[in-house]
């Protein structure tokens, strides 16, 4: 279920960045700044979404389940955080 949670948090971290990144907001990842540049924004958000599944994977595949509950908290922190930016325009 942890892992359902996580690429769930994954894909509306996804949908928020890109309406954010839209209104005029910056990706706070620098690296995934670098992957906008180059691939732009579609690009970016594929990449996004690879590496969340590959590390959700790996994660859930070696039963770290703690741990991946952990990262959920913070993903949803996250998109908390991207709400209020893309509500109030931080």
């Amino acid at each position: 279920m942890a892992l359902r949670y996580w690429i769930g948090l994954n894909a509306a971290d996804a949908l928020l960045t890109a309406v954010a990144l839209s209104m005029g907001a910056m990706e706070g990842n620098p690296v995934l700044t670098l992957f906008a540049l180059r691939l732009g924004i579609p690009g970016m958000l594929f990449v996004k979404a690879l590496f969340a599944i590959a590390l959700g994977g790996v994660i859930w595949q070696r039963g770290k389940v703690r741990m991946l509950m952990i990262m959920n908290y913070v993903m949803l922190a996250v998109i908390l955080y991207n709400m209020l930016t893309i509500t109030y325009f931080l």
